[in-house]
């Protein structure tokens, strides 16, 4: 409520406890409670909700039960910034040279962007990048034992011009 009472232009709920973290679903319940609240004040705060966002269709689908004013995507977005667009299926419409492409760009920012952060914070976004094809293991892997853009470019690049 006293969030609330000071209108900010934008509140953000994570849905889920710091201790719950992604043990258990989002409680998406509790964001009909929250818009409630914000329209009982008269306020013109916009709520959004985060938490177990896994496409587009999914988060329309919970604005649509919650009345909130928008969704956050987090993981489900991780390798696959094609999500936001409905007409494009990373798995059918993406090929792998243009995905490992993405890859190497979001490493590359990531590195020129977020200099002070450990390059190990980017290796997590690997997985998502590279899993459902011959060889997606073994790349991942190397992948691994990467340190920077570079190397990770070498690697994505010796792996493209076997296929």
């Amino acid at each position: 409520t006293e969030i609330l009472k000071e209108e900010p232009a934008v509140l953000t709920m994570h849905l889920r406890t710091r201790k719950e973290m992604s043990k258990v679903p989002a409680h998406w319940e509790r964001m009909k409670d929250l818009v409630k609240l914000r329209d009982d004040l008269g306020v013109k705060t916009l709520i959004f909700g985060n938490g177990d966002v896994h496409n587009l269709e999914d988060a329309e689908e919970k604005v649509k039960e919650t009345n909130c004013d928008g969704v956050m995507i987090g993981r489900g977005i991780f390798g696959n910034p094609w999500r936001f667009n409905k007409n494009i299926d990373r798995d059918k419409d993406v090929s792998l040279k243009e995905r490992l492409g993405v890859l190497v760009e979001h490493t590359n920012l990531f590195e020129n962007i977020l200099p002070h952060k450990s390059f190990y914070i980017m290796k997590k976004h690997y997985k998502a990048y590279v899993d459902g094809f011959d060889g997606a293991k073994d790349l991942r892997v190397k992948l691994m034992d990467c340190d920077n853009t570079s190397e990770v470019k070498k690697v994505v690049d010796k792996f493209i011009n076997k296929l």
